[in-house]
């Protein structure tokens, strides 16, 4: 066993010192039913350890009874904190509690004096920040109704119930250092890749003009945008530098999905999809300027970093739908479909993957549909 490091001491009395703190679990529904705390906790005769169930599913904490610590094979409604060590300070243990199976997948909230970390809990096989489970300084996060988040959450515990929706502007990247529960809909549509924006016009007397619509903001991990279409070739459609129909442009899954996606912390994204141009018809000395179909946005980023992981409910990230114009009463024009997005989840213990959707949105009128984006749950497998 790694001997503790991180302690916390008393320089002046040259003594360990501890602090108090409450963390929520799950156990897991396999063998050996243990979880890991975040800190290893103080051994004391009469334990100082509490470990009581709870239960959120209405959104609220309601505390059931008190587990009983022994110092053998937990039996229903006992826990067993293992102080196995071969740490310099015999009252260190290893952090880890185990379960019986009758109590496998009910949520436990521990209150202990933690004492510091231990030394060997990284690993050169996968990147730091794949264990980076935040500070918790945005405490729990248990929503009662709708919600929109966005950006870095430095979560102690999540549970979304049933019903609610948590709306992600742009991407969200959870750190939770406990459990992190889904029952509800987390839902990122469209916060990748920027659809292609439509050019302004050029107006000349007496001539016909389809100028060029302009592709959308390339992918990085998720799926493509989809490219524009019409049903006049002599334009209308979003274009890459060399005059080719595109979307959004999306990296190899080898190199963005896996490379970028798991093993850095980029932000990720589906591509937007391509927009046609604008049409402009010039008779009599008047010019008439009409606009074309408008590409869909890619999907955005779920990123989530957890102690453990259940989704019973769903992770949506697509792409937005392509929309369809008819100009000059003839020609047809199709905005390209937006790419799916990204979810990505690390987590110590996986109970539940759930569903996922990550499919890129339909495109327009001989517009184009954005590619799949993808859906990756890591189970690191440790504690």
């Amino acid at each position: 066993m790694a001997k503790p490091s991180d302690i916390r001491h008393d320089p002046f009395m040259d003594v360990p010192t501890s602090i108090t703190l409450t963390e929520r679990h799950l156990i897991p529904s396999i063998s050996p039913y243990t979880i890991c705390l975040n800190e290893v906790p103080v051994k004391n005769s009469p334990t100082t350890t509490i470990v009581r169930i709870i239960d959120i599913g209405d959104g609220a904490v309601h505390y059931g009874a008190d587990f009983d610590e022994v110092a053998a094979t937990p039996i229903e409604g006992q826990f067993f904190p293992d102080y196995n060590t071969s740490a310099y300070d015999s009252t260190w243990n290893t952090g880890t509690i185990q379960f019986s199976a009758a109590d496998a997948g009910k949520g436990v909230e521990v209150t202990y004096l933690a004492k510091g970390t231990l030394t060997g809990v990284s690993c050169n096989m996968y990147p730091s920040w794949w264990r980076d489970r935040g500070d918790g300084s945005d405490g729990d996060f248990y929503p009662t109704g709708n919600v929109t988040i966005s950006g870095r959450k430095n979560y102690r515990s999540v549970y979304i119930p049933a019903g609610v929706t948590v709306s992600v502007s742009g991407f969200i990247d959870i750190r939770c250092q406990g459990m992190f529960i889904n029952a509800g809909t987390i839902n990122a549509s469209g916060g990748g890749g920027l659809a292609g924006q439509q050019v302004k016009i050029r107006n000349l007397y007496g001539a016909n003009i389809g100028l060029n619509g302009n592709p959308g903001e390339p992918a990085i991990g998720g799926g493509a945008g989809g490219a524009a279409g019409s049903s006049s070739d002599s334009g209308y459609y979003g274009v890459n530098s060399s005059g080719t129909k595109i979307g959004g442009s999306r990296l190899s899954l080898d190199a963005a999905g896996v490379l970028a996606g798991c093993y850095s912390e980029e932000i990720l994204g589906g591509g937007g999809g391509s927009s046609p141009g604008v049409y402009s018809i010039s008779e009599g000395g008047s010019t008439e300027t009409l606009s074309g179909a408008v590409g869909g946005n890619g999907g955005g980023m779920i990123r989530i970093v957890a102690k453990s992981h259940k989704n019973i409910g769903s992770y949506i990230s697509t792409g937005l739908n392509g929309t369809s114009v008819t100009v000059d009463s003839a020609i047809q024009t199709g905005g390209g479909g937006g790419g799916g997005g990204v979810i990505l989840v690390v987590c110590e213990r996986n109970l539940s993957s759930g569903t996922a959707s990550v499919g890129g949105g339909a495109g327009g009128s001989y517009g184009g549909s954005g590619g799949a984006g993808w859906y990756r749950v890591i189970e690191l497998g440790v504690n």
